[in-house]
């Protein structure tokens, strides 16, 4: 079993690889403040198979800045949304006997991502329309959803290298395919080619060095780089409509400690190249959409084998 927690704050506004430092300095940044915890449950068939759920819980706040007249910021907005997040299941097979292979070992992974979580949490919006506050209902933004609304189908591929007594390579990648277009959920935005929340895939990659001598006593550190995005066209159905396609890359430290059945780790992921790539509506409407994205992020896991 395992528990994890992910936390970011994302308001560092880039349009392509360029920064929009004007955001924080006239104070109109948005900024979406992400908690999220979940539950793993592997159980291993054999030393070379097993299968993982995993239950999230999405904590979210989003700060967006109210403009007068003159598009100047006079306050914010702020919107929540709470809830279950998409189920996943993912069975995975090592290559190799680890019995026989014990220095190496590649492990291929297949799943589901389950539609749980609600793409349609809505909650209060103020506005200042004509010099009057406004506030209506509506469905939060896209990136504070706990759900997207689609079936998933999860390839993932991970693999280890010995070198030396107490160190090791390290590698993965993860994609998400969702075929399906849109969850129908409103976005509430201008453009009518921006009308309705786009499923989009998604893509993690991480590669690195891990190394846990004996005398450190159950203490172990690793240094790696990260890339995580959403691209803006999926490998399988329509792209279209709203989405806020791009990555970040990073460096990720990370230490651990294990004794017995228990393991507790901390990474940070600090970003080093950030970048929101044109969406199919920008392309086709000849614009360019801006994202918020995050300077780190803190990953805390704890896992106890049975």
């Amino acid at each position: 079993m395992s528990v994890s927690w992910r936390h970011q704050k994302s308001d560092r506004h880039f349009r392509g690889s360029h920064e929009e430092k004007n955001r924080a300095a006239e104070e109109s940044e948005v900024i979406n403040d992400l908690n999220l915890a979940e539950i793993g449950i592997r159980y291993n068939f054999s030393p070379r198979t097993s299968l993982t759920v995993g239950i999230p819980y999405l904590m979210a706040e989003r700060s967006s800045p109210i403009r007068d007249a003159d598009r100047v910021v006079v306050d914010r907005s702020i919107t929540h949304a709470n809830g279950l997040g998409d189920i996943t299941v993912t069975g995975r097979r090592m290559l190799w006997d680890p019995a026989t292979e014990p220095r190496g070992n590649v492990v291929v992974g297949l799943g589901l991502k389950l539609p749980t979580g609600s793409p349609s949490v809505h909650d209060s919006r103020t506005r200042l329309i004509d010099g009057e506050y406004v506030t209506t209902v509506e469905s939060v933004d896209q990136s504070i959803q706990p759900g997207d609304g689609g079936l998933g189908f999860i390839v993932d591929l991970q693999g280890y290298r010995q070198l030396g007594a107490f160190s090791a390579w390290y590698a993965s990648g993860t994609y998400l395919i969702n075929p399906e277009g849109t969850s129908g959920v409103p976005t509430y935005r201008g453009r009518e080619s921006e009308a309705l929340m786009s499923i989009s895939d998604q893509y993690l990659a991480r590669v690195g060095v891990t190394t846990s001598p004996p005398s450190w006593r159950g203490w172990g550190a690793s240094l790696g780089g990260r890339l995580e995005g959403v691209p803006a066209h999926d490998l399988i159905g329509t792209s279209a409509y709203f989405r806020r396609p791009g990555y970040s890359i990073a460096v990720e430290p990370a230490v651990s400690w294990a004794r017995g059945p228990h393991t507790v780790s901390l990474a940070v992921p600090i970003a080093v190249e950030r970048n929101r790539v044109r969406s199919v509506p920008d392309i086709r409407d000849g614009s360019h959409g801006d994202a918020a994205f995050a300077d780190y992020v803190l990953l805390l896991g704890y896992w106890r084998r049975f």
